[in-house]
């Protein structure tokens, strides 16, 4: 008999009950469906953090103290500038906190202390206004730049350039506003209220600074100028005296676990086409039993053992593989769905390829119990059955 044959057969056999066909195709469709949607979730973050990171660039560094003795200030932050060839420009950022107010409302926002280098090395524009110069940092102008979230809640959009608010009751004239960013690792810069770095230095009483943002030249130019920096201060406090990590290595270690994230997701989603899996070998016994004495009679009239078998491993690996066809549409649809609801979601074609690739694997092996059995009937006995 030819393969031709043998699909026109398993074909001919499972559309004899469409129902309890379409049945068991669904335990498959909808394994496919969870694992496409559910590593689209996963994919959507993983391409999320890549872009949020990519947005502020690959080439930043961020330098923090180890050593409570050893102490961070503006001057050896312009030092470091002259000192390190491939650095193009340095950040020092001093956390301040207080309640702001303005016209009667109040709340508390992160203020945080810059230079004027924070849009180049932030890579972040303005929306309204402009950001405070060099010489407002150097005199310690009272000015504030805010973040795109904090104009909403206290001005309801409107903009507030030329008005004054309130930290601490100290007041500051409003220069300008970011652009909405949105708020990724806990960060919030929407949320955030920038200053004079001088100003928040002088309100905190100390000349300490917290971290420092280092931009190299180039991406290929960043571990020249990590090694050098980590020299600079291993000569002036000891060794370990500061600890530096870039945007690539943490855009490494987060795309490690969103991929892990992605996994264990589609582990879950795959336990359910292992469910439909059993399903159809459960239906294909089944089958065994009802067409006991056709495949008697096939044998009777000469049939191997091997085309029985190949007939049955048809059946349900074309069940699986139509299930795998619908749990593809369907997966991709309900993808677009939570990308309207809600997280950002993409559909990666290897997760379509591996979840259709698994339904069909799940056909051939959930079916070799049922087609090994009628393989192995006895035509005498398989004619005798009722």
């Amino acid at each position: 008999m030819k393969l031709s044959d043998l699909f026109g057969v398993s074909l001919r056999g499972l559309t004899t009950n469409k129902l309890r066909s379409a049945l068991t195709m669904l335990g498959v469709i909808i394994g496919v469906a969870s694992v496409i949607a559910l590593v689209s979730v996963g994919e959507g973050a993983r391409r999320e953090v890549i872009e949020n990171f990519e947005s502020i660039g690959t080439n930043i560094l961020r330098l923090y103290m180890n050593r409570w003795d050893a102490r961070l200030t503006l001057d050896q932050i312009d030092e470091l500038k002259q000192r390190v060839p491939d650095l193009e420009s340095v950040l020092p950022q001093a956390w301040w906190g207080g309640r702001v107010t303005y016209e009667g409302k109040e709340g508390y926002w992160s203020v945080q202390g810059v230079t004027e280098n924070f849009p180049n090395v932030r890579s972040h524009d303005v929306y309204t206004g402009r950001f405070f110069t060099a010489v407002e940092v150097e005199i310690a102008r009272p000015v504030a730049v805010i973040g795109w979230q904090v104009m909403q809640d206290l001005f309801a959009g409107r903009d507030p350039v030329g008005k004054y608010i309130y930290v601490d009751q100290e007041p500051f004239e409003i220069v300008g506003v970011l652009d909405e960013k949105g708020q990724y690792l806990g960060e919030g810069v929407d949320y955030t209220i920038h200053v004079p770095i001088t100003v928040a230095m002088r309100r905190r009483g100390t000349d300490k600074v917290d971290e420092v943002l280092l931009k190299a030249r180039s991406k290929d130019t960043v571990e020249a100028v990590q090694l050098t920096v980590e020299r600079i201060f291993e000569a002036r406090y000891g060794p370990d005296s500061v600890w530096i990590w870039t945007q690539q290595s943490m855009l490494d270690q987060l795309q490690e676990s969103t991929r892990a994230m992605t996994l264990m997701l589609g582990a879950i989603a795959g336990v359910s086409l292992l469910v439909g899996g059993i399903g159809v070998m459960n239906i294909m016994l089944v089958a065994v039993t009802e067409r006991t004495r056709e495949i008697g009679l096939r044998k009777a009239l000469g049939a191997r053992q091997s085309q029985v078998l190949l007939q049955f491993l048809f059946e349900s690996a074309f069940l699986c593989s139509l299930g795998g066809i619908a749990g593809v549409l369907l997966g991709i649809g309900g993808s677009r769905l939570v990308a309207r609801l809600g997280p950002r979601t993409a559909v990666s074609p290897v997760s379509i390829g591996i979840a259709f690739g698994f339904a069909v694997l799940v056909g051939f092996i959930f079916g070799i119990y049922p087609a090994m059995r009628a393989a192995k009937l006895q035509p005498v006995e398989a004619l005798r059955s009722d």
